[in-house]
């Protein structure tokens, strides 16, 4: 039986829907999604019959705006704030407007993704009028909001500072988060202390308002999400959050807590043949950058750090994924920097080697190579997964275990009532694809996450190889014919002329019936695959700006007046209420 709190599936089987804060278009929107258009998404949501909200981490990220990249493991991202005068309440309407159209919205409103480049400028301007006029008509002043803003700050002082401060050095870098290149003067966290002070002795004013700006925003980003928090929970929706297992090296959290991470160990994941476009992680794997953790330091701390991460993420979130779960039990390690990946791509294993000392890359701190180590990794990822349930309180966890598993983590996690994830083209038994009925009630079960290709895009691609004549005989035909085979049979689509039909709005919802139709405890859609559509989030590996930028097509109220999409709306509800889904 489960020995944790968090061990209750609920009975209540439910679906949700997986999009991105940044994706969500609306009438009024700044070129980017916020916590206004989540507030209508989750109202359509409701009315749809969707249980919860998937979203991705909605941390503070760095130049590259990935969310899995942030420089702070507790700050938010300024860019999902509301900045409308309702959303920053004593922005003067006059200064809105001119802003708006200076930085002309109407283009950045009409993009088919988001400009960040221009979204943040806009944003940021409208931030620091909406400051402006709280330092001069409420900061000091003993009113209420005054004080809400001082009794923030103090509740949040374990993290609010060493935030500002690495905030303000940023900007003195012009922007630069790469804390590894900062001089020497505020290079590490005790210089750079006595840097900011003596700037408060030297310029006051300007530094002290650097340093409120940044608390405010923060402070303004943590009532936003909370409100929102709460506006789902009257709606019945839960808002889901995302907490990856490793952090940034060039975080905040790296450069004020050093003596928590192991500085030359950077986490990621085995070779994969998979990737056949990166002839990297084809023979290394990949190199994610985020520095392991010195889980002794961390033990000696009562946990503290992973215990403030959790719980800041679960006054937002009623439930949330932990990317990379498998981390915990043991991760893959490079004793090499990813930005020294073009230098160790041609080397040997040994050539590797000679240059890290002896070290090579490889399972930390042990591999799975004898059942003693296993059963090591196995108490040591148990170990670590009930702190964050103790932490996370009644906020329920799901496991992102996909990857190389080893044969003890589902056990594992079962035995924690945890769910982890189950990915039905990816789920076999004796060399036949599992059948919806057989899935367990303690799991997640999806199509795909925002690293993967929509299920639109797989199926179409996956048909084509199979229609090619030239490839008959090659082991992409074979993969091909598998994929489409397996999620035939999972959701009980018939071929035509021997071969899975073309994919249609039939189709789609075939398979949408066969994952609701799992006893899992939840059903998560990514929303490419509830609109049956081909854009992606997130192309792993992929540097060239497109990433994390996928906006939606229609806004969400076209979505409530469109009679192409209230019918698809409507069908698929139907479904969920057919398969027990629906949300009261």
């Amino acid at each position: 039986m489960p020995d944790s709190a968090n061990a209750r599936p609920s009975s209540a089987r439910s679906a949700g829907l997986l999009i991105p804060v940044f994706s969500i278009r609306t009438e009024t929107d700044l070129g980017i999604g916020d916590v206004a258009g989540l507030r209508q998404f989750i109202d359509w949501a409701a009315g749809a019959g969707y249980g919860f909200v998937q979203l991705l981490p909605i941390n503070e990220t760095g130049p590259d705006n990935s969310p899995y990249n942030a420089i702070s493991s507790v700050a938010l991202e300024p860019m999902t704030l509301d900045c409308s005068p309702e959303g920053l309440p004593g922005l003067p309407q006059a200064d809105y407007w001119k802003l708006l159209t200076d930085h002309r919205i109407d283009s950045l409103r009409r993009g088919d993704r988001v400009e960040y480049e221009k979204v943040r400028a806009l944003k940021l301007d409208l931030l620091w009028r909406a400051f402006a006029v709280f330092l001069e008509k409420t900061y000091g002043q003993g009113t209420e909001e005054d004080e809400a803003f001082h009794r923030f700050c103090e509740a949040e002082a374990g993290w609010l500072g060493d935030y500002c401060l690495f905030r303000l050095l940023m900007e003195l870098e012009g922007g630069n988060h790469v804390w590894q290149q900062w001089p020497e003067t505020y290079g590490t966290i005790a210089n750079a202390r006595a840097y900011v002070d003596g700037l408060l002795d030297a310029e006051p004013v300007k530094t002290e308002r650097q340093l409120l700006h940044y608390a405010w925003v923060q402070w303004t980003a943590h009532r936003q999400w909370r409100a929102v928090r709460a506006h789902a929970d009257e709606k019945g929706v839960k808002l889901m959050g995302d907490i990856p297992f490793g952090v940034s090296a060039c975080s905040v959290d790296v450069f004020a807590n050093p003596e928590i991470f192991d500085l030359e160990w950077y986490g990621g994941a085995p070779p994969e043949k998979l990737f056949k476009d990166d002839p990297f992680v084809q023979k290394w794997g990949q190199n994610w950058g985020i520095p392991l953790y010195r889980w002794d330091v961390l033990e000696d701390r009562g946990y503290d750090w992973w215990r403030q991460r959790v719980g800041k993420v679960a006054e937002i979130f009623s439930m949330f994924r932990i990317d990379h779960a498998l981390g915990f039990y043991r991760i893959y390690g490079f004793p090499w920097n990813p930005v020294r990946n073009d230098e160790f791509f041609p080397l040997t294993d040994e050539e590797a080697a000679a240059r890290c000392g002896g070290r090579r890359p490889g399972f930390r701190p042990r591999p799975d190579d004898t059942d003693e180590h296993k059963a090591a990794n196995r108490a040591d990822g148990e170990k670590y997964l009930r702190l964050i349930q103790d932490a996370a309180g009644e906020t329920e966890i799901i496991a992102e275990d996909l990857g190389l598993v080893p044969d003890y983590v589902r056990p594992s996690l079962d035995s924690l009532g945890i769910a982890g994830m189950k990915v039905p083209q990816w789920e076999f038994e004796n060399g036949e694809v599992v059948p919806p009925d057989r899935y367990p009630a303690l799991a997640f079960a999806t199509y795909a996450t925002h690293d993967h290709y929509p299920i639109r895009a797989q199926w179409e691609q996956q048909r084509r190889v199979c229609l090619d004549e030239s490839q008959r005989e090659t082991h992409e035909h074979w993969e091909a014919r598998q994929f489409l085979d397996s999620l035939s049979r999972f959701a009980g689509i018939e071929p035509v002329d021997g071969l899975a039909p073309a994919y249609t709005d039939e189709v789609r919802e075939a398979l949408l019936r066969a994952l609701f139709a799992t006893p899992s405890s939840h059903a998560g859609v990514m929303i490419a695959d509830l609109l049956g559509t081909k854009d992606r989030i997130n192309v792993p590996g992929v540097l060239d700006g497109s990433n994390w930028s996928y906006r939606l097509a229609q806004t969400v109220m076209e979505w409530e007046r469109n009679p192409h999409w209230t019918g698809m709306v409507g069908r698929v509800k139907k479904l969920l209420i057919e398969t027990g889904r629906a949300a009261e």
